[in-house]
């Protein structure tokens, strides 16, 4: 309903202010998010099994499209369209609706102020570490990579940034 009434969401936010926003658009951390070595342990193993499948779970999908915007500040249009080359299910209504609801920049989104946080994330909804085992290995071994932002410096930085953007 949404694509069809409000074509224009294929290339701009439906809330237009938050076109506003200063990307960072950093392509090594949009590298490092694609293919799962942002040193998050979730967001890693939901990118690998994207790339691996061409699937992940909603909940995975909802955790790395929030540190794509908000702990990288990458433009939400980037990881929509990576979603839209990997995943067999892509629908360009839900993808695009998914991408705007995690940027805060969609009609029913979440507001911008919210964070996920990928470590309590992982812990609330992958307890026993299963999921996450399954795609990185090596999370218990030195070669694991380090995280590539830190996650209180990020939130941060992600609300002063839309904050500006997003002032009357």
């Amino acid at each position: 309903m949404i694509l069809w009434h409000f074509p224009d969401v294929m290339h701009s936010s439906f809330k237009k202010e938050y076109d506003n926003i200063a990307w960072r658009n950093n392509e090594r951390e949009f590298q490092a998010w694609c293919e799962g070595q942002t040193g998050y342990q979730i967001v890693d193993a939901g990118m690998r099994e994207l790339n691996e499948t061409g699937y992940m779970h909603n909940r995975v999908r909802m955790v790395v499209a929030s540190f794509l915007t908000k702990h990288l500040l990458i433009d939400w249009r980037w990881g929509e369209a990576y979603f839209a080359k990997k995943l067999l299910d892509y629908d360009l209504a839900a993808n695009n609706g998914g991408w705007q609801w995690a940027a805060g920049s969609g009609c029913d989104a979440a507001p911008y102020f919210r964070v996920f946080n990928p470590t309590l994330q992982a812990q609330k909804f992958d307890k026993a570490g299963k999921y996450i085992r399954r795609w990185v290995p090596e999370i218990d071994e030195l070669t694991y990579v380090a995280p590539i932002v830190n996650h209180e410096m990020a939130r941060k930085r992600a609300l002063e940034v839309y904050g500006k953007a997003l002032k009357p």
